[in-house]
This record gives structure tokens, sequence and C-alpha cells, in this order.
């Protein structure tokens, strides 16, 4: 069955024209034979006509089905059993409205991935299977110098970086099908302040989306900055070290002395005493060491100091009744020079009395006997300033950038033998620190120091 109604009509319309000819005029009995070879050319042209019609209708079904064959359709409007032409139009109009939904989705997932890539704070690169840059992101950019993500599309990423652990992992990633990683330094990273940055790069290859083929693509690496997480791991290494070393000396101090009291002939009472004393001393240091790791760590470990106001003439005043005796015992003068005006800051008081007694303590500790020790208050700039100034050796120059790390010492002979630990001034920049403030120092050899200590102003 052809089922083309354009065939009918056409072919009902050459028998209704031949059988016209025919009748008019009795054409076959009067002679009259061009007539009917007029009748017959018309019939077979309609003939033609519905063959050339059948043919077109069922290219018209093969392109429906194929455009059905896309989606789903529904059609927009009813159309007639035998309008194929009708039926295609509707199944392309159901179709390009589903095929324009799609684009609009698929332009909505990119700005979604571009933005995303964006607000990363790992850089991202992607390259296709010519070794081109495919994608590269904001931080990526920064870290390579380049003005813009987009100036890096297309180039190949052998201009990207001259790193050859970045091309080779990418290429490699790509190549053997695995994830590869590498760590790198940029020597010339854009915005570095101190010395080179280290990198680490993790490369995975880029795989076909279509599910009967999972050919490579190319690959993509994500590079993280891990410069801080190296010196921080070293930082750690450096005070697991100092801390061994510190707390291994008082005790052996304390076991020899000990083991010689055990094993030694009876011993006199003076010698007795004497060592008895020294275990003291060493246990006295091994208690302050602990103590101020806990303060140490009891600082850096909170979140946010209590919002509490404080007026700091009183845990300075504190410090300084707390600490004159031993100034006396030096032969040293406590000077304060507080003003009659509160000196208010927000923070937590103890950790603040903590850092104040540091600083005065030091000065005492360290002045020269028959000198005096200043310990001022006052307000500028919307900061509270303590200022402690002593007159004793002064620090010299090369070791004023260093003074508040952990366990580091001028002078390690005489800090121990004064009973230090190390870590004073390191609690003192810490606390600083927690409270949005900072601490300086000012010094020179042979003329003594001045650390100032400031704080944001309450209010």
């Amino acid at each position: 069955m052809i089922g083309s109604t354009l065939f009918w009509r056409l072919f009902l319309g050459g028998v209704a024209l031949l059988a016209s000819g025919l009748l008019l005029g009795g054409a076959v009995a009067s002679g009259r034979l061009g007539a009917v070879l007029v009748g017959a050319v018309a019939l077979l042209a309609a003939a033609g006509a519905g063959f050339a019609a059948s043919r077109l209708a069922k290219r018209a079904r093969s392109l429906l089905a194929r455009a059905a064959a896309l989606g789903s359709p529904a059609p927009a409007r009813q159309a007639g059993r035998g309008d194929e032409f009708a039926r295609l139009e509707a199944c392309l109009e159901e179709n390009e409205a589903r095929f324009v939904e799609q684009v609009e989705q698929l332009r909505a997932e990119r700005n979604q991935l571009t933005a995303v890539l964006g607000g990363m704070v790992e850089g991202v690169v992607a390259i296709d299977l010519d070794r081109h840059v495919l994608h590269l992101n904001a931080v990526a950019a920064k870290w390579f110098r380049r003005p813009a993500p987009e100036s890096a599309v297309g180039r190949p990423i052998y201009e990207l970086s001259r790193q050859p652990e970045i091309s080779g992992a990418l290429i490699e990633a790509m190549e053997r099908r695995r994830q590869v990683s590498r760590t790198f330094t940029l020597a010339r990273f854009a915005g570095q302040v101190d010395g080179p940055n280290r990198f680490e790069l993790n490369a995975s290859p880029l795989l076909s989306s279509r599910r009967d083929n999972e050919a490579v693509e190319g690959a993509v690496a994500v590079i993280h900055d891990i410069t801080e997480l190296e010196r921080l791991e070293s930082v750690r290494r450096d005070f697991v070290s100092n801390v061994s070393h510190e707390l291994k000396t008082p005790l052996t101090a304390i076991h020899g002395y000990v083991e010689t009291l055990l094993e030694a002939d009876p011993v006199d009472g003076p010698t007795r005493g004497r060592f008895l004393r020294k275990i003291r001393r060493q246990s006295n240091r091994l208690g302050a060491l602990v103590s101020d790791l806990l303060t140490l760590s009891r600082i850096e470990s909170a979140a946010e100091p209590p919002a509490m106001i404080l007026d700091l003439r009183s845990p300075a005043g504190e410090v300084l009744n707390l600490l004159g005796p031993a100034g006396e015992e030096r032969g040293l003068e406590l000077v304060a020079e507080f003003p009659q005006a509160a000196v208010e800051v927000l923070g937590e008081e103890e950790a603040i009395r903590q850092a104040l007694s540091n600083l005065v303590d030091n000065a005492v500790k360290y002045s020269s006997s028959g000198g005096r020790v200043f310990v001022r208050l006052q307000t500028e700039n919307g900061r509270a300033v303590l200022e402690v100034e002593d007159e004793g050796p002064g620090i010299a120059g090369e070791h004023l950038d260093r003074i508040f790390e952990r366990f580091y010492r001028v002078d390690r002979a005489r800090s121990r033998e004064l009973g230090g630990t190390g870590l004073g001034l390191a609690i003192v920049k810490n606390v600083a620190r927690r409270h949005g403030g900072g601490v300086e120092v000012e010094s020179e050899r042979g003329r003594g120091s001045t650390f100032r200590f400031w704080l944001p102003s309450a209010g």
C-alpha cells in the first residue's frame, strides 16, 4: 500500500482527464487520434507524478522516523494521518525546542564549572591530545604570570611554564592513563616575598564521556602551594628537636646527682646539701619549661580571646609587685611610668599578664646590677602600648630578627644559668598576635634594649 494522499489525487485526476477526452464527440469513432494520444500522455504524466510523490512521501516518513529517534516528540499541533510533512515539521519544531533547552543547560553547567574552578585556592591546568592548554583557572594564571587565564588557552603546555615536572606529569598521565604526582619549585612565583615557592601537582587523564568509548582526550592537573606546609613541618621538626634537647639536659643532670648520692660513699652533710640544691635548681628549670610549653600550647590552640575589657595598669602593676623583690636582690630599680587615665584593651587578662611578666622578667634577669628598668604605659594612634626599657648589655643586630623564635637564645650559657627556657619571647609574640597586636624591639650592643608590646585600644 502506497499510503500517499498526493499519489491518489494525481492518479484519479489523470483518469478523469482521459475519460473526458474519450467523451468529447466520440473521439475514437471520428478518427481524432491526436486527442487520444494527448489523454494517454496526460495519464502517464499523472502516473509518473504519483510515483514521484510516493517516493517523496517515503523519504518524508524516513526523515520523520530519524527525527523522532532524536527524542520522544509530542507534536505541537495535530496533523492528518497522511500528512507526513506536517508531522515532520512538528517533530523538528519539538526537537529544536529540546536542542535549545539542552544548549542552555550546557551553558549553565559551563558557567557553574567556571565559577567553581575560579573560586578554588588550587591551580588547575587541562590539556588536550595535542598538548595544548584547554583550561587554566585564575590561580594557576597568577602562579604562571599570565595576564588572564584565556591568554594561555590553545597554546602549547611548554609555553605555560618551563618546569619539566608540569608538562611531564600531564603527558605521562595522558599516555599511561594513570594518576601522576610531582613536586616542583617556582623560582619566579608571582607575588612571592620570601624565596621560591614549593608546589605539589596531581595529574589525571581526561577520559571520553561516551559510554561506548573511554578513549583519553587529554589530562588535567590540580596544583597545591605547599610552601607554608613545608615551612610548618620544618618548624615542627625543629621544635621537637629543641624540646627534646631542653628536657634532656635537666633530666640528665638530675639523674647524675641522684646516682652520685646513691652510689658514693657516705656523703657529708654539706656535699649532700650542695647536690640537693642542684637537683632542686634543675627540677625548677624543668618545671618552668613544661609550664611555658603548656602556656604556649594553650595560647596557640585557643580560637578567639574572651571579650573582656581590661585596664593594662592593673596587670602591669601586679607584675611589678611580683618581680620587685627579684629586682631589689640584683640591685635594680624598677620604675613605673603609668598615665592617670585608664589604658583599656579587649582581651584575656591571664595571657596578657603572662606576656608582660615575661618582658619585665627578661629585663630584670639581663640588666646589670645597679641599673634601672623602666615600665611605661601609654595610648597612641589607637593602640595601648607597654614599653619595657633596660640598661643591660643589649642585643647585637644579627639576633634581632630571631629572638622571638622558640628556643632561640642570644647567649645560651647565660640564659640557662639564669633559668630561661627560650620560650618567653615566643609567648609574648603569640599573645600579641592573638589579640591583634604586635611586639617590637630596639637594641644595640652595650646600650640596653627597649621592647614595645602593643594591643588595639578598646572602643
